[in-house]
């Protein structure tokens, strides 16, 4: 039975689809981690670009460098009069984040080619020949001495983070190699994990360096390695990886320690990575050990300067004394371009420019492991609190609260983003909020819509349309368990059904009621009543329920009239097929009543209770005691609109059954409709009759009563008040007589 399951409602659907959002969340398909990342793109990008302290500048083989010193690679012995110059500059750490995997001696047939042909032919002889050949051959010497004569040059590696990958193309590292490798990792490392069970950190399994005459004369190496999402974006970078029983830095992190001279730690719990700090400096990661990078705007964010304009002296001490200097290639050829928030062609060194900066600021982007509980939070209690909501709020304003929520969450969320330095989930809570408001809508369209239809096939026959309307679009008028109110009731019978019955054949009968039930209960519906009961020959209904209306005693006594009204034409036209006439009573009475399914949970049946509704029951057999075709309760007369119908005060009764009087009124027309003036005046003498029977002028109410017999000689009501006051001596009344009649038959 739908309207018995008071606990689906849009509470429990919201509850159900909230908990179908957080199983999404744990499952985190794809498409929704995909949206996640690119919120943090938009939140990134709509804080826009941000000024950097300048103690960080990359040195760029850029397009005007190859234009100027001939295509990449170059000549080792260029490379390390580059690296002479920043070095004489005063630069305060010199990090190379471009890799030198090979001797230098596979270019010497392409330098010497360049050489012949730019020289004149004739000015080369045996001897400086021989000599130039011995310095382009010992370029990697030449470089190696720049290196250690610097003595503050950081080298880069790269690393395979696959068994399979570092089978394929890494190299084996000679001794040299592995020595300086070993001095590169983590100085301070603290352990709480299970050795037999290790925290889950990321591992190296293969290393691609520079040649080992190089990498002996660095002061340490880090690696260079991103963590490109899946739509191929570095957010993320690691700053810790394992290999072998030890854990290593990036070039970055390693670049810092050499400028500032301070050590490196790292704390791994059985979680993963707890801390990695430089000196007092905290470096927030995750688990795993990557670090968010909070960038800086794109690329050329960092100041660049051209390797050639540094080789020609253009820029030199000025602008290089005591920076962080990053050498990397930057031209769109070379390789090393990578997709970030602002956009693609971003060069690696201007990422790892931009973590350098972070940790010298102290300007983190932080997203802790423990963010996944304020991630629940959030779709829980937003997800919940939409469901209250719904509860209380109609669908628009529903829908209001929702697009407040979702701005409200975006608004402080983005808040959170730039002024706290967090990055909390936006998609989640956001499509927590609009998963559950559609399932909501989606149930409340199919539920409500069974619902209606169900409404319909149920009260479609007894109901006029408006009503039914209505009630499909406030089912909860309907609830079950009913509730008390004022309303009116109606009791119609059919007069002579006894007769009727006995003179036709089943078949004739029961088509002869059928038009007669047909005919009264459109009526019935046209004023906005109910058809509780067809009981035999008399018709129940209700005014003002389930729909509540402040008119309801109106629309009971208008529909009597006018099924009155209609019967008398009826009559005509049944006379006319050689059909007995019919005629019917009514009862009203408005009060306090129970109303609700007062049927199963197999069979509805909305009706009413009370003793409200007797008292209607026994107005409608009074009516044969006092030859009247509508009578009302004093209460109903009460709620009537003044000046529409025609009533007159019959008698004050105590019907059978019940202790207290009632006013009993006989409803004769509509004031807008005329009535024959005799018969006017004979309602006129009832009415002065029974004032004077009321106040103990019994003679004087005899006479009245005459008169009216005279106009309408079998008139019940008036003989039976003549018989009453007839020999009545007001002398012998008790003193609290208030003309009150005791029925002692229904």
């Amino acid at each position: 039975m739908i309207l018995r399951k008071k606990w689906l409602n849009s509470l429990t659907i919201a509850i159900l689809f909230t908990l179908i959002s957080f199983a999404i969340y744990r499952l985190n398909p794809e498409l929704l981690y995909l949206w996640e990342l690119k919120s943090y793109d938009t939140m990134v990008k709509m804080r826009g670009s941000r000024a950097v302290s300048g103690q960080v500048v990359i040195v760029a083989i850029d397009e005007k460098s190859l234009q100027k010193e001939g295509k990449w690679p170059w000549s080792r012995t260029l490379v390390a009069t580059l690296l002479d110059k920043i070095s004489e500059a005063g630069s305060a750490v010199i990090g190379f984040d471009i890799l030198f995997p090979e001797k230098d001696n596979y270019i010497l047939f392409d330098t010497l080619k360049n050489h012949i042909e730019t020289k004149d032919i004739s000015t080369l002889n045996k001897e400086s020949l021989i000599k130039w050949l011995r310095e382009v051959g010992n370029s990697d010497e030449i470089f190696a001495n720049s290196i250690g004569n610097s003595g503050r040059v950081v080298m880069s590696y790269s690393v395979y983070s696959t068994e399979s990958q570092a089978k394929e193309v890494a190299s084996k590292l000679d001794e040299k190699q592995s020595m300086v490798l070993e001095y590169s990792q983590y100085s301070i490392v603290q352990r709480t994990d299970d050795p037999k069970n290790p925290a889950p950190l990321r591992h190296i399994y293969g290393h691609g360096m520079s040649i080992s005459e190089l990498v002996n004369e660095a002061n340490s190496m880090g690696y260079v390695s991103f963590v490109a999402e899946i739509d191929g974006t570095v957010r993320w970078v690691p700053m810790v990886l394992q290999y072998g029983q030890y854990l290593y830095p990036p070039l970055n992190i390693q670049m810092l320690k050499e400028a500032v001279q301070l050590p490196l730690s790292v704390l791994i719990t059985p979680y993963g990575v707890d801390n990695v700090r430089l000196g007092d400096l905290t470096i927030p990661t995750n688990e795993v050990g990557d670090y968010l990078v909070n960038y800086y705007g794109p690329g050329q964010t960092f100041t660049h300067y051209s390797a050639t304009d540094v080789l020609s002296g253009k820029i030199g001490a000025a602008e290089l004394k005591g920076k962080i200097v990053l050498i990397g290639a930057t031209a769109a050829g070379a390789h090393d371009l990578h997709v970030t928030p602002f956009g693609p062609l971003c060069p690696g060194a201007e990422i790892n420019a931009t973590i350098i900066e972070n940790i010298l600021s102290n300007d983190h982007i932080v997203r802790p492991d423990w963010f996944a509980l304020l991630d629940i939070g959030m779709i829980f209690g937003s997800g919940l609190l939409l469901g209250l909501v719904s509860l209380y709020l109609g669908p628009l304003m529903t829908m209001v609260f929702l697009l407040v929520g979702v701005v409200g969450y975006l608004i402080l969320n983005y808040y959170v983003f730039t002024r706290m330095g967090m990055w909390v989930n936006t998609i989640y809570p956001v499509f927590t909020q609009i998963f559950v408001y559609t399932g909501m809508t989606l149930w409340k369209i199919v539920y409500e819509e069974k619902q209606k239809r169900f409404i319909q096939k149920a009260f479609s026959k007894y109901l006029s349309p408006v009503m039914v309307e209505e009630l499909a679009k406030n089912p909860e008028l309907l609830q079950s368990g009913g509730k008390e109110q004022v309303m009116t009731v109606s009791f119609s019978d059919m007069v002579g059904f006894t007769s009727v019955s006995e003179s036709m054949s089943y078949p004739e009968l029961s088509k002869h009621m059928n038009e007669y039930f047909t005919e009264m209960t459109a009526i019935i519906l046209e004023e906005h009543g109910t058809v509780t009961q067809y009981a035999g020959d008399l018709v129940m209904a209700i005014y003002g329920a389930p729909i509540p209306t402040d008119d309801h005693a109106h629309h009971g006594v208008m529909a009597a009239v006018k099924m009155r009204r209609r019967l008398d034409e009826l009559n005509v036209i049944w006379g006319k097929r050689g059909l007995p006439e019919l005629g019917v009573r009514t009862g009203i009475n408005s009060d306090y009543m129970f109303f609700g399914n007062l049927g199963s949970e197999q069979v509805y049946y909305y009706s009413v209770l009370g003793d409200s509704v007797n008292t209607a029951a026994r107005l409608e057999s009074a009516n044969k005691q006092y030859g009247t075709n509508i009578m009302i309760s004093e209460n109903t007369l009460l709620k009537l609109q003044e000046g529409v119908f025609r009533t007159r005060l019959l008698d004050i009764v105590q019907v059978k059954g019940k202790t207290t009087a009632v006013k009993i009124y006989d409803v004769y027309g509509e004031t807008n409709i005329e009535v024959n003036p005799e018969e006017l005046k004979y309602y006129s003498l009832y009415s002065e009759g029974f004032e004077d029977y009321l106040s103990r002028n019994f003679s004087t109410a005899k006479k009245a009563f005459e008169e009216a017999l005279i106009i309408k000689p079998d008139d019940v009501a008036a003989k039976r008040m003549l018989e009453r006051v007839t020999g009545m001596d007001s002398a012998k009344l008790p003193s609290d007589w208030d003309g009150t009649f005791v029925m002692t038959s229904k």
